[in-house]
């Protein structure tokens, strides 16, 4: 490791620029083939996937995504004239969109008598003011373009209006949704940074572990993109793998920076205290860098297809992340020189000289007052951890659906829609 950190440091300026340049290439690599997410979550072997094969080579073309549109009327009903009239003709254009295979509409069906060109009872709200249509694609949800699923969501939106709400739901329009960008993430950037300029007190030194962080989780995930065209990943594989390498890249190099700073104070010279920093500090994050990854690959072992993409992805982050620690960051570190220091601290060291930096504070106090009592103190972290981990005999495990998305996305307003109008379990069919 101090071979390592002695070369960056020497070659720093070669250092930056490789990894700005894998930055780059990567992420002009993965704009250049494109996405190629595929949110399969299809198991083989079991009872979904036997009915999914079934249902494909029994009804060729009826195999696809099956979403849903949904209106609803405050005024009236929805079996009015001018209603049934606007939606028939919006479902008779989707019908005729590509890569649509049906369109089920409750206009169009058995009649509650039995009879043919009546309208479908099971499908208009018994206070008939919400009805809804089954909008089959050609193909599963994840090999439907977000054009595509964007076309339907279009032609069914311009019926709305005049009291008429229209909405849709289903895989293929929720997969079409704009994700409303990464504005969480950049907010947590925000506040790690005011964080690390309040513990540290030199704007440079804060700015390195994130700046850091940054090229290696960008890196990653343009690397996951181009993952996608060689296995299977998940749409979300990208944004779990940002946030666990923002996370662990922030903190790993937070331990370097801090060795650092102390290797400056203990008198050492800026080469000195940045190689001593990867030497020690950087052992310890390249072991819990493999640690993490170990755990995130143990996922390989469900055998859950979809899952593999997931864990490599993640992974994949980790390791850039650490790389980054223990090779980009002494560079940066060698590039600030003094200033890791903040202007107080510097003062202080052109002042008086090195001097040694004995352990004070709040954490110093609270570690010697556990040392005196680690029996009790043991076992009262063990107490409450025990409290804190009751609730998990009482957890009720399942999947998330379209009624945890925004409330202002038109899959949660047509999820709300259906829910109010028809009741509990129209929103989750059973296929038989």
């Amino acid at each position: 490791m101090a071979a390592l950190a002695r070369w960056c440091v020497r070659y720093r300026l070669v250092t930056v620029l490789l990894w700005l340049l894998a930055l780059g290439g990567v992420s002009v690599a993965a704009a250049v083939a494109g996405p190629a997410y595929s949110n399969d979550y299809e198991v083989p072997g079991t009872d979904s996937g036997r009915a999914t094969q079934l249902l494909r080579q029994g009804f060729p073309g009826l195999g696809g995504d099956s979403d849903t549109v949904v209106w609803h009327t405050e005024d009236g009903t929805v079996r009015a004239a001018d209603v049934e009239q606007t939606m028939t003709r919006a479902l008779d254009r989707i019908e005729a969109l590509p890569e649509v295979a049906s369109v089920t509409s409750p206009y169009k069906g058995q009649s509650a008598q039995g009879g043919q060109g009546g309208q479908s009872t099971d499908r208009i709200s018994p206070d008939g003011r919400t009805a809804y249509a089954t909008v089959t694609f050609t193909r599963p949800a994840q090999d439907i373009t977000e054009a595509r699923a964007k076309a339907v969501v279009h032609t069914a939106k311009e019926a709305q209006g005049d009291g008429l709400q229209v909405e849709l739901g289903g895989g293929a329009v929720g997969a079409a949704q704009s994700s409303g960008g990464h504005l969480a993430e950049i907010l947590g950037v925000a506040v790690a940074g005011v964080v690390l300029l309040l513990a540290f007190g030199s704007p440079a030194a804060s700015l390195l572990p994130i700046a850091t962080a940054l090229v290696s989780v960008g890196t990653a995930h343009a690397a996951i993109g181009l993952l996608g065209h060689a296995m299977t990943v998940a749409d979300f594989a990208p944004m779990l793998g940002m946030l666990i390498g923002l996370g662990v890249g922030i903190d790993y190099a937070l331990f370097i920076v801090t060795r650092h700073r102390r290797g400056f104070k203990r008198g050492l010279g800026v080469a000195e205290a940045a190689t001593n920093a990867v030497a020690t500090t950087g052992r310890a994050v390249v072991f819990a860098g493999a640690t993490v990854c170990i755990a995130l690959l143990g996922m390989l072992i469900l055998r859950l297809g979809f899952l593999n993409g997931v864990a490599l992805a993640a992974a994949s982050t980790v390791v850039l992340t650490v790389a980054a620690s223990v090779t980009l960051l002494p560079a940066l570190l060698s590039f600030i020189g003094p200033r890791a220091l903040s202007r107080r601290e510097r003062r202080r060291l052109a002042e008086h000289g090195p001097q040694p930096e004995p352990p004070t504070g709040f954490a110093a106090r609270w570690s010697a007052f556990v040392e005196r009592w680690p029996k009790l103190l043991g076992a009262l972290a063990l107490a409450v951890v025990t409290v804190l981990a009751l609730p998990t005999l009482f957890l009720h495990l399942g999947t998330s659906d379209q009624g945890n998305d925004p409330a202002s996305s038109t899959t949660r307003r047509a999820y709300d829609l259906i829910a109010d109008g028809f009741g509990p379990g129209v929103n989750g069919p059973l296929t038989l």
